[in-house]
């Protein structure tokens, strides 16, 4: 038996179960809230400028994610300073756990939300605080805001769209219990543009130095598999700490580059929201029509109750024989539901096609 030399916190840690990736063709995914449209045009323009340079590849990126940087800069109106270029806003949630958590320092975050904030607690070697869900018109797993700022933590995990239930928190709301909150608020934003263009905190950055804003390129932008995110603060000390615990190089040259291009193409970007609103509400009439009481979703999902004819784990695994691919959580508070990406318009039809078929043949 081979010897082991973790340590204690990584004997301990959480391991985050990803969606299941397939790799042969002819699957439709809509277990991991990719976007159902390619990248901007401008994205694959850029990267046949590239194609040939060299220098590209051959010397470091930017350590601090150039021309990125300066056009997200731009973008939100926010000092350079206040920002920083990350490798997917999966590596900017790692940094703030690293800087601001310890075994005396708490972090706090619905317990039903994105599983992978327990995996980078407890590998800081820090505690999870699991605040209980509340029930409400549309959701029965709601968040509650004022049992998480009354918390024993330091830091607050908020996902605004709510990962997993996709609801929304208005971010009045949010302001208001930052202003007076002694905590740091972490608002993880990776599905907020679904929720409409007032939804963002970013600009209330400025404002409120226990405020952090993580974002990401994967949904929004199509640019799942180049992991670039960013995070804002206007905490300098923040900024410094996160810069402690960074890669030197942690964004590489070519992400950088077709990141900004799908900033700049905001036309592409509003196709994106517009293509997802729309088959998401028509997967939301046709699932209520098979049976499924489907809950109120701001985000490129929804999560759904499957009929009592039939299970969730049934569905999931019928729906395998389509070559479709759905989210399940076995185990969990719901795993009586479950949680559907929106796809293309093909791909929504072919669904709820499958679904029908499944459900008459029970």
């Amino acid at each position: 038996m081979a010897r082991s030399f973790l340590n204690a916190i990584t004997q301990n840690a959480a391991h985050y179960t990803p969606g299941e990736q397939v790799n042969e063709t002819g699957w439709i995914k809509l277990n991991t809230n990719e976007s159902p449209l390619p990248p901007s045009p401008k994205v694959f323009r850029t990267l046949a400028e590239l194609v040939g340079q060299g220098d590209i590849l051959r010397k470091y990126s930017h350590p601090l994610g150039e021309p990125l940087l300066s056009a997200l800069a731009t973008h939100w109106k926010l000092d350079k300073a206040k920002l920083m270029v990350t490798n997917g806003s999966d590596e900017a949630l790692a940094l703030i756990c690293r800087a601001t958590l310890s075994a005396e320092r708490r972090a706090a975050f619905p317990a039903i939300t994105y599983s992978l904030y327990d995996t980078l607690v407890t590998n800081c070697g820090a505690a999870c605080v699991k605040v209980p869900m509340l029930e409400k018109p549309g959701l029965p797993y709601a968040i509650d805001l004022a049992a998480l700022e009354s918390s024993d933590a330091a830091v607050i995990f908020l996902a605004n769209p709510n990962a997993i239930t996709g609801e929304y928190t208005p971010r009045d709301a949010i302001r208001r219990i930052i202003a007076t909150s002694q905590k740091l608020w972490v608002v993880d934003e990776a599905y907020n543009d679904f929720a409409g263009s007032e939804a963002t905190m970013l600009p209330f950055v400025a404002e409120h130095d226990n405020l952090v804003v993580t974002r990401t390129f994967s949904k929004t932008h199509a640019l799942a598999g180049l992991r670039v995110g960013y995070l804002a603060t206007a905490n300098a000390a923040l900024m410094q700490g996160f810069t402690a615990h960074k890669d030197s190089y942690n964004e590489d040259a070519l992400a950088t580059r077709l990141a900004q291009a799908a900033l700049e193409d905001t036309d592409w970007h509003r196709s994106i929201l517009r293509s997802v609103v729309t088959g998401r509400e028509y997967l939301r009439s046709e699932l209520k029509a098979l049976g499924f009481i489907v809950y109120d979703s701001a985000a490129n999902y929804l999560l759904a109750k499957a009929p009592q004819a039939m299970g969730a784990a049934i569905v999931v695994e019928k729906l395998r024989a389509y070559k479709m691919l759905i989210r399940h959580y076995p185990g969990s508070a719901f795993e009586d539901c479950v949680r559907i990406s929106v796809g293309s318009e093909s791909e929504n039809a072919k669904l709820i096609g499958s679904l029908k078929a499944i459900l008459s043949d029970k």
